[in-house]
């Protein structure tokens, strides 16, 4: 008996595993931009997982310093996200977003639409009483420093 709970055991480890290579095997890693123009995201592998940083922001105005998070770190290279494949639906991710402006901390399941946009929901319990945004591809140019010129309209 023991050895066919072995045998389960591993089967079922096996399937999670192929099932998580399928899943990051489909995406491609570059850049979002947020509904509210505000910043870009990059997503990349980490692990099994994805990792979404804080690649380029929005200034008012060129001259304007950068961002602190909640801790008085600069926003940039900010790790925003963190989703794991989701069992048993390909292509589906499910993990955690921070915001850096307060630090909370919101559950967020993401997804990756034909055109490549971002489709993300986030919520607190429930997944009903959260909000989705679709952040399209991004094609723009981060310059240094974090600073997206097309977002904001400066050059």
């Amino acid at each position: 008996m023991s050895r066919l709970c072995a045998w389960v055991l591993a089967g079922l480890a096996l399937a999670s595993t192929n099932t998580a290579r399928a899943a990051s095997s489909s995406f491609t890693p570059g850049y979002w931009e947020s509904t509210g123009h505000e910043i870009v995201l990059q997503i990349v592998p980490c692990g099994g997982d994805l990792c979404g940083f804080i690649a380029g922001i929005a200034l008012t105005h060129p001259d304007d310093p950068m961002p602190k998070d909640w801790r008085g770190t600069p926003q940039c290279g900010f790790l925003m996200l963190r989703v794991s494949p989701e069992t048993g639906e390909a292509g589906h991710w499910k993990g955690v977003l921070q915001d850096p402006r307060n630090g909370k901390v919101y559950r967020t399941t993401i997804k990756f639409d034909a055109q490549g946009n971002l489709d993300l929901h986030g919520y607190i319990g429930l997944p009903l009483l959260g909000e989705t945004q679709l952040w399209p591809k991004f094609t723009g140019q981060v310059l240094p420093g974090c600073h997206v010129p097309s977002l904001d309209g400066t050059p």
